[in-house]
């Protein structure tokens, strides 16, 4: 039986529940409670409406033993409602508590490399460490979308990033930190890489030529201020 007290899953997609962030949080949590422990799943997009509801969650956060982000990648950065959270928290963490706290984060981008989601892991890292939390490490997943509305245990190109999960839930419930064999396993790519940029460049092309307001897509090569 783990001696963890409480997990809680930050959900920090602006999609909500109809995210792969969701996803990927449903599938930690689920192992969380088959061992038994407590563990809580928050969407981050429905708490930063008002000041009020920001505060409560803030207050869920601090008290909980193991902080866990699962969030997709914006513009190489962590999306905005993610930040506001993370500044209210330690604003609130360093004027009035110093309770022992974990702090892990997940990242999903849509590029196939995953490591495209390495500066949001640094930026959660330092956080980590101006807070008072112990960095426990960062995940990193390239080609998001192709989780999307998946079970990740159902999925066969996710074989690899529920191993590593599990292997970081293991030791979490063991009381420690997540071994980088862990997190190299969870951040491989979900396909070859030759492949999915193969893909991108024949096909992706043609989706989005599909997708184009047809009034323009005749003049998408035009170069009005070429000398």
């Amino acid at each position: 039986m783990s001696e963890i007290s409480k997990v809680l899953l930050l959900v920090g997609s602006p999609k909500g529940e109809n995210s792969v962030s969701n996803n990927i949080a449903s599938y930690i949590l689920e192992k969380f409670n088959e061992n038994g422990v407590k563990a809580e799943k928050i969407f981050i997009v429905k708490e930063v409406r008002n000041d009020e509801a920001l505060n409560e969650l803030v207050l869920q956060a601090i008290d909980a033993e193991i902080l866990i982000l699962v969030s997709p990648l914006y513009v190489d950065s962590i999306p905005a409602i993610n930040i506001k959270v993370l500044e209210e928290f330690y604003k609130v963490k360093n004027d009035s508590y110093n309770k022992k706290q974990s702090f892990m984060t997940i990242f999903n981008c849509g590029f196939p490399e995953p490591h495209h989601n390495d500066l949001a892991i640094d930026m959660c890292k330092k956080f980590a460490s101006d807070t008072g939390l112990k960095w426990m490490g960062g995940v990193t997943i390239g080609m998001g979308p192709s989780l999307e509305g998946k079970s990740l245990e159902r999925f066969r190109l996710a074989k690899n990033l529920c191993t590593g999960l599990d292997m970081a839930v293991d030791a979490i419930l063991k009381g420690e930190t997540v071994p980088q064999e862990a997190i190299v396993i969870a951040s491989k790519p979900l396909m070859p890489l030759t492949i999915v940029k193969f893909v991108m460049c024949n096909f992706g092309r043609f989706m989005w030529g599909n997708q184009m307001d047809k009034s323009v897509k005749g003049n998408m090569f035009d170069r009005p201020y070429e000398l």
